[in-house]
């Protein structure tokens, strides 16, 4: 297993994170952490599919959609039976990437970011944003489409 491989399975394992907080506005407006399957596909006007993996059967996407204006290539969604939305993750083309960090940075402020070399030589940035409610990870490589990923925070920045 290639370094690059080993870092989106640790991202997807923090995706996979089980949650049990208050619903809150999730990052698209309108949408609550801990809604149904039924009322994010409402919300969204979309039909989610369940991606078929052994491991996990509570994983849902859409490919090839608009959200703001904006081609998504795909729309991820984790729906826990008793937690309800507990993440959302997008993968948008490399070439729409400096509008959405420069969306986020104008919302949210500067992120934390950082600079991986994977193994095959190419470069991965990552950038993280703590909103107080929502963690949001931006990831940009060479090799794969633009990664955006929120999920609820699991810290409260007071007790910091």
């Amino acid at each position: 297993m290639t370094k690059a491989s080993k870092y989106i399975l640790i991202i997807v394992f923090a995706f996979l994170i089980h949650v049990f907080s208050q619903p809150v506005d999730a990052c698209v407006e309108g949408l609550k952490w801990g809604m149904d399957l039924s009322n994010v596909e409402n919300h969204l006007g979309v039909s989610l599919i369940p991606i078929k993996e052994k491991t996990n059967q509570n994983l849902f996407e859409v490919k090839d959609i608009q959200i703001s204006g904006l081609p998504v290539e795909a729309l991820r969604v984790r729906i826990e039976k008793e937690a309800g939305l507990r993440q959302l993750a997008y993968e948008i083309d490399n070439e729409n990437m400096t509008e959405v960090l420069a969306g986020l940075r104008y919302r949210f402020g500067s992120p934390v970011g950082t600079n991986v070399d994977m193994e095959d030589g190419s470069p991965e940035q990552q950038w993280i944003w703590h909103t107080g409610e929502d963690l949001i990870v931006a990831v940009r490589s060479n090799h794969r489409p633009f990664l955006l990923s929120y999920r609820p925070s699991l810290l409260d920045p007071s007790f910091l």
